[in-house]
């Protein structure tokens, strides 16, 4: 008894084709959208990256572990690379209680990204205790508003000493409170630091208890509470990575219109 032939087909050439050709148009139509996404991944991956770090440095200092520290970051037009650096307690009280000491002599100095060699984090090296404290993330993705150039900003317990250098200090060593961040498609983000008449802020990281008249208004370079506007209003995957003197940091992002958190 001969058994029914099953009827077995696979596909023809033609079907095959037709549905190669609907793959092609649905991956065409779709990556678009998961390029876009991706994009604004890493720049708001990148963006937590650098709050991360600078949240867990302050926080040392609310511990005790450090007295002063600074979050440098440095652009070198490949990549943005952000280091943070600690001094402990002993040794900033080793250095205020000596008058002929650089920190007492020139306190605009403390902050500086150069000639300063008393981060206890680089003496010890990254093997010790103290120098596995200190961190650094290199970001190939993305750039920020000075191209080939570096800026820091430095804090220490319950505000006390608050400094920036380079280029994000702003006039009479007021820092700057907020760092842009773009794709690194661009040279540098379209974001500038705006100008603002005022008076300048009596932190010249001393102990602020003098009783000396406040110095009269001046023009002054200063961030303030809201970043600036986008020269290129169009510019994507803008975001504004900010700290203030007690820490409070936050992430905020560019929505073609104004500043969101």
């Amino acid at each position: 008894m001969h058994q029914q032939e099953k009827n077995i087909k696979g596909f023809n050439l033609l079907e095959l084709l037709v549905v190669l050709g609907i793959i092609s148009i649905i991956s065409a139509l779709g990556y678009p959208n998961f390029s876009s996404w991706n994009k604004e991944r890493e720049v708001r991956r990148a963006a937590e990256d650098i709050k991360a770090l600078m949240k867990n440095i302050h926080t040392q200092t609310e511990r005790g572990t450090f007295a002063y520290v600074q979050v440098l970051f440095v652009n070198d037009g490949n990549n943005l690379i952000v280091t943070s650096k600690g001094m402990t307690m002993q040794s900033l009280a080793t250095k205020m209680n000596d008058m002929t000491d650089g920190w007492n002599a020139n306190p605009n100095s403390r902050c500086n990204t150069s000639g300063t060699n008393y981060w206890d984090t680089d003496i010890a090296g990254d093997e010790s205790e103290i120098g596995k404290l200190s961190y650094s993330i290199t970001l190939d993705k993305v750039t920020t508003q000075f191209a080939n150039g570096q800026g820091a900003v430095c804090f220490s317990r319950n505000g006390k000493f608050y400094d920036s250098s380079d280029l994000l200090a702003a006039s009479g060593s007021t820092p700057y409170d907020f760092i842009y961040l773009c794709r690194r498609e661009l040279v540098s983000c379209p974001v500038s630091y705006k100008t603002i008449e005022g008076e300048e802020e009596n932190n010249n990281n001393d102990d602020n208890d003098s009783d000396e008249a406040p110095s009269e208004p001046v023009d002054i370079a200063t961030a303030v509470s809201v970043e600036d506007k986008p020269t290129d209003v169009n510019v994507k995957y803008l975001r504004a990575v900010k700290w203030g003197r007690f820490g409070n940091f936050s992430v905020s992002k560019w929505n073609g219109t104004s500043w969101v958190e």
